[in-house]
């Protein structure tokens, strides 16, 4: 017969192996891809290549974004310069930069052309001759460009993309462009079965990053009455126009909407200057202090030099030293020039001063609020869905 003790023993050995099943069976298994599909977005700072995974998870099939690449072509600024015509030499070198992208991506995950969508973002769909843009992609790819894609549905499947987690009913989107600054959120109704559904309440301005600094280096270039004119066209004409998109949604404004996430080429540039070694993160905490004394970096006259030569050499582990240099290669040379990125902060800030209650808010940077990312998947979830 067992003693006591030994039984104790048992009953313990046993209880851990009950523990170590039940930690394994929490352990996401890892994903296996039933496929890839991916989208370009030809923008106002330039051609911005997304590849997603599909994938089923407990019955359901979702998308994760597995590569990422951002190269730069001015399509904006020849606008600005051309009386709202894109130039036929930035068409040509957006889409030869297509080009080169999608035959590097499609060697790497066996995709062909029609695992492809282009769209141009709704900044450059202002341009008058924007449809030169799909004859050339279907001249030279064989690929189809969709040129007119609204505002709206382009901010839509940005907050589908950014919000599409537990606390979106008490969250707002910003989304800074390169063409325009759009956001919104998703408001809650009762539908007619008596279900509780959704619907995204927008709000749209014409004035993004690329095109307001832009339009100020035109009058002035330099960097001290660039920032006071810039400033002043914020402040001035811009604000009036983001008062009034806000106050036609007027939820957004309301004490209940308590966090903020933000994101956009400038807002990625924030991030990355303020938490480099988070770089693998898909959300990333601030606080405005934060965020202003990034505007004081961009704001004096050494900050944007100091910024560039920056270094990580006392990064111990080497992965992440190098998802850190690479994520500062483009931050600081692929997405805005300083002039830019100063534009589009400034234009955040006064998004955020325009919503009010700061000080109740939480304020987060989103990486996959990309518009392309949930587009992506709506095209292709058909030839996946078992």
């Amino acid at each position: 017969m067992y003693t006591l003790p030994f039984r104790r023993f048992i009953w313990f050995i046993l209880l851990c192996l009950s523990a170590s099943t039940l930690q394994a069976q929490e352990v996401q298994a890892p994903i296996v891809y039933d496929g890839y599909r991916g989208g370009f977005d030809i923008g106002s700072q330039g051609v911005k290549l997304s590849i997603i995974g599909f994938y089923h998870r407990e019955g359901k099939l979702k998308y994760k974004l597995v590569y990422d690449r951002q190269e730069t072509v001015g399509l904006v600024k020849g606008m600005e310069l051309n009386n709202g015509k894109l130039r036929a030499a930035d068409i040509q070198d957006a889409v030869a930069t297509v080009q080169e992208m999608l035959k590097d991506a499609s060697e790497t995950y066996g995709m062909a052309p029609r695992d492809f969508i282009i769209y141009t973002s709704s900044g450059v769909n202002l341009a008058t001759n924007v449809a030169d843009v799909d004859a050339l992609t279907q001249k030279v790819l064989g690929i189809p460009t969709t040129t007119n894609m609204p505002t709206k549905v382009e901010a839509t499947y940005s907050v589908r993309a950014g919000l599409a987690r537990e606390d979106f009913d008490k969250a707002i989107l910003i989304d800074v462009g390169g063409g325009n600054l759009k956001g919104g959120i998703l408001q809650p109704y009762i539908s007619a079965s008596g279900s509780t559904r959704y619907t995204f309440k927008a709000y749209t301005i014409e004035h993004g990053a690329r095109r307001v600094s832009e339009r100020v280096l035109l009058r002035q270039n330099d960097p001290v009455k660039y920032q006071s004119e810039l400033r002043t066209m914020v402040e001035d004409s811009i604000a009036p126009l983001i008062r009034m998109s806000l106050n036609d949604n007027p939820e957004i404004k309301t004490v209940n909407r308590s966090i903020v996430y933000l994101t956009g080429g400038a807002a990625y540039q924030f991030v990355t200057w303020r938490f480099p070694e988070k770089v693998q993160d898909e959300i990333v905490e601030f606080t405005m202090n934060d965020f202003n004394q990034f505007i004081d970096m961009l704001s004096s006259p050494t900050g944007w030099l100091d910024w560039q030569s920056r270094t990580f050499t006392k990064v111990e582990d080497p992965k992440l030293r190098e998802l850190m240099e690479r994520d500062h290669a483009k931050a600081t040379k692929k997405v805005y020039n300083r002039e830019g990125c100063l534009a589009g902060t400034l234009l955040a800030q006064q998004v955020f001063r325009e919503i009010g209650n700061l000080n109740t808010k939480m304020f987060y940077f989103t990486r996959d609020a990309y518009w392309i990312n949930a587009l992506v998947f709506d095209t292709y979830k058909g030839e996946f869905k078992k």
